[in-house]
């Protein structure tokens, strides 16, 4: 097998988990009555004011900026593999690139569905 499948197959494995945690870094909630700063304050001061409706605070895009992100390295990585692959088409290195690969095209394919389904509303 070849240094170079190996690398890229590293890679992009490497590549997996940035995607992974990017994705679990945009799940985090962004409102800002979920703040510390905001609990504290809330604690601390006896006639704090009551949270706002989710629909009175501005709208972040922070999760599809995510997902939008993870999606481009998921994309990334799958174009690199396939890359491994023109070059070097034995049968391990093309089983050792597909599963590396495949990973990324069910989260690729994911993320496409969900950001298609998802509401946007832009700024106004």
């Amino acid at each position: 097998m070849s240094g170079e499948v190996l690398f890229a197959a590293g890679y992009v494995l490497v590549l997996l988990a940035v995607a992974a945690g990017l994705e679990v870094y945009g799940r985090q909630t962004t409102s800002a009555w979920a703040s510390r700063v905001f609990a504290g304050y809330r604690r601390a001061v006896p006639e704090a004011p009551e949270p706002a409706a989710q629909d009175d605070w501005p709208h972040s895009e922070v999760g599809r900026f995510h997902r939008v992100v993870t999606l481009f390295i998921s994309v990334v990585a799958v174009v690199l593999a396939a890359a491994e692959l023109v070059r070097h088409h034995r049968p391990s290195e093309a089983a050792l690139l597909a599963a590396v690969s495949l990973p990324h095209v069910l989260l690729a394919v994911s993320l496409a569905r969900k950001l298609r389904r998802a509401p946007f509303s832009p700024p106004e």
